[in-house]
């Protein structure tokens, strides 16, 4: 019963990917805040490409569900953008205006980079981190890639669309793999929009797939072949970043790592059942799916300000200091919580509720 309800229509709103994203979160988090963690998996790596991939995924499937309605899609676009506006301005800049209150380096210096979404370019061409501010790239290029893939969506013939989605997938492998055989800089590689293209690109064409061929979809990523085919690319895309970590190889990993993802997300869209349904309705997964965007915002900002009142009161510092890390996660989860409930949800539900108006 409960898998004949999920396949009878394409829907935008799936229960298990908010753990999904929880998972996606806490892998960056700890590769952030926890030294060692990523020792032999990438976990911060990881967590990026795999929120990209469900970005894809997601954005897509809501933008083709809005054109099969007949709306205009400029209508589509603006409304699109009035709606991300009101989710994302809010905390983000709320972050940025407490480190320059406070006068947090470097947030006076780049505050023009940050607040136009632009911070990747500025690390890229600079050459250097930006502090307790450089985790906002993945923001930057998050909009840079969204932005596109939208325009794409709604004004590129469908026939089209699905081998524009593949050009860029293979596109965005090469961009990296020439320009490092070519000894482009490695920051303006990595923080390149059109590096994590590949990600977004599959996500986007599962998001196709899911909406036109859902029960060939939902056969496939139940079969046994499938799920081994998708941990293969995993496991290659380990073993790459072990072995050949330091060579053009590694942004083969990347891509890997993008289909490995693209399976995980179509088979979460269909649903777990047994062991895997509990894990991804377990409540602290599920609750920090829906605070992972302040999670993501403030965890580094958290960690400077526990590492910062920690020096002052006499305290070791050293990242390594379990104090530190838990800290820091007690406080980001607290900052997190109170955006979420007092910014985030009330915005969401106004925007809901203008829509059921409208």
């Amino acid at each position: 019963m409960l898998e004949s309800t999920l396949m009878s229509t394409p829907k935008n709103y799936f229960p298990q990917l908010d753990a999904l994203r929880g998972i996606a979160c806490l892998m960056v988090l700890f590769h952030h805040l926890v030294p060692g963690s990523s020792k032999w998996v990438a976990l911060g790596p990881l967590g990026v490409r795999l929120f990209f991939v469900m970005t894809g995924f997601l954005l897509v499937g809501n933008l083709l569900q809005q054109k099969q309605k007949g709306l205009n899609p400029l209508d589509i676009f603006k409304n699109f953008y009035q709606k991300r506006a009101i989710r994302i301005f809010p905390v983000y800049f709320l972050a940025l205006g407490l480190l320059l209150l406070f006068g947090v380096e470097p947030a006076r210096q780049i505050w023009i980079w940050i607040s136009t979404f632009s911070i990747n370019f500025y690390m890229g061409i600079y050459q250097e981190w930006a502090g307790v501010l450089s985790h906002f790239w993945f923001l930057a290029t998050s909009e840079q890639m969204v932005l596109v893939l939208t325009g794409l969506t709604l004004w590129i013939p469908r026939k089209w669309f699905v081998r524009l989605m593949i050009l860029l997938f293979i596109g965005a492998w090469l961009h990296r793999w020439l320009g490092t055989v070519a000894g482009v800089a490695p920051m303006m590689i990595w923080y390149s929009p059109l590096s994590s293209m590949d990600s977004i690109a599959i996500g986007a064409v599962i998001a196709i797939l899911y909406r036109e061929r859902k029960e060939q979809i939902h056969y496939l990523a139940s079969s046994c072949g499938i799920p081994i085919l998708a941990w293969s690319f995993l496991a290659i895309a380990m073993a790459i970043r072990i072995f050949y970590f330091n060579t053009p190889w590694i942004h083969l990993a990347e891509s890997a790592e993008a289909l490995f993802f693209a399976w995980l997300i179509l088979r979460t869209a269909v649903g777990f059942t047994n062991l895997w349904e509990k894990i991804l309705t377990a409540p602290f997964l599920v609750y920090t799916g829906m605070i992972s965007y302040g999670l993501y915002i403030f965890h580094p900002i958290m960690h400077h300000y526990v590492q910062f009142n920690f020096g002052r009161s006499g305290i070791i510092t050293d990242p390594s200091n379990i104090g530190v890390i838990g800290a820091t996660f007690f406080t980001a989860y607290l900052i997190s919580s109170l955006c979420w409930f007092l910014i985030e949800k009330p915005l969401i539900s106004l925007t809901k509720k203008k829509r059921l108006i409208g």
